[in-house]
């Protein structure tokens, strides 16, 4: 395989864990899943996965087509793109420490799906960001069959990674702490807000508003 497309696709996984954010939805998961028997949750958490994955590959394969029925050029699309990424990115740098609540020990266990639907497929996991992401490389007229199996495969790898990461919610909350979380949802919120900026950049250049780069 060109070095080329190992670049881009280790790019585009780079940025989907970011929006997926498997650190930062430790405390939402443990909140509303943690009452739960281990059992439990692992249904919780596959049944969120699965949901979240389908509904991304309904915007990569659809996608373009739902550009094309609204009018949207794919430029304008790459700025939108990158104002939301940047107001998700503001959130991250401005929230505080959020620590795990418990919820209700009385939970139904038939609302199970109900809450792997929401608010764990969506909007944690399956987000607008997210979305907006898989549109910006999905949507494009002239986009490749290369480029969708990339995407394809790089959302897998996303979710697969979403996956063990919840999966080792308790541990990873008790080596990391919530400092820790903390601090590393920070970090990353600062390096979404220089992506966030490139894709307006590029939204731009293909609007031709700026000069395209040598």
């Amino acid at each position: 395989m060109d070095n080329t497309y190992i670049i881009e696709f280790f790019k585009m996984l780079f940025t989907f864990v970011i929006l997926m954010d498997p650190v930062g939805n430790i405390p939402p998961f443990l909140s509303v899943a943690g009452s739960y028997e281990r059992k439990t949750q692992l249904r919780i958490l596959k049944e969120a996965i699965l949901i979240s994955g389908l509904v991304l590959l309904v915007f990569a394969i659809g996608g373009y087509f739902i550009l094309e029925f609204f009018g949207i050029a794919p430029g304008s699309f790459y700025v939108a793109g990158g104002i939301i990424f940047f107001t998700i990115a503001l959130d991250m740098i401005n929230s505080k420490p959020r620590a795990r609540h418990s919820p209700q020990s009385t939970l139904d266990p038939s609302e199970t799906t109900m809450i792997a639907v929401f608010p764990l497929a969506f909007p944690l996991i399956a987000g607008p960001g997210m979305i907006t992401t898989i549109l910006l490389y999905t949507a494009s007229g002239n986009v490749t069959l290369s480029t969708f199996i990339m995407v394809v495969l790089a959302v897998s790898a996303g979710l697969i990674i979403e996956y063990f990461v919840l999966r080792s919610a308790t541990l990873l909350l008790k080596i990391l702490g919530t400092t820790g979380l903390f601090v590393l949802e920070k970090i990353v919120g600062l390096i979404l807000a220089g992506l966030s900026v490139q894709f307006v950049y590029e939204g731009l250049q293909k609007l031709g508003i700026l000069a395209l780069g040598k």
